[in-house]
């Protein structure tokens, strides 16, 4: 039998491109902070700051794979030719 979440999910798949679109972003809108719990700018700043340490220091480690930002859009593009 399916569980509450699964026959929710069908139910949305069955829904029309543009309802299910609404529906996702109303759904991911429910998971955004508050207004009154938002992060202030000194924290917003601070959270950025440690992210790109973060993502500076993979680089200069190697642990990440460095990717060409116009090999990524082309086949970006070429997914979105697809039928």
């Amino acid at each position: 039998m399916a569980t509450g979440f699964e026959a929710l999910l069908e139910q949305a798949l069955q829904l029309p491109e543009e309802e299910r679109s609404e529906f996702a972003a109303q759904l991911l809108h429910s998971l955004e902070p508050k207004h009154d719990e938002a992060p202030t700018a000194q924290e917003w700043d601070a959270a950025w700051s440690a992210e790109l340490d973060h993502r500076i220091r993979e680089v200069r480690e190697g642990t990440v794979e460095l990717v060409d930002g116009d090999a990524v859009l082309a086949e970006l593009r070429e997914i979105a030719d697809r039928p």
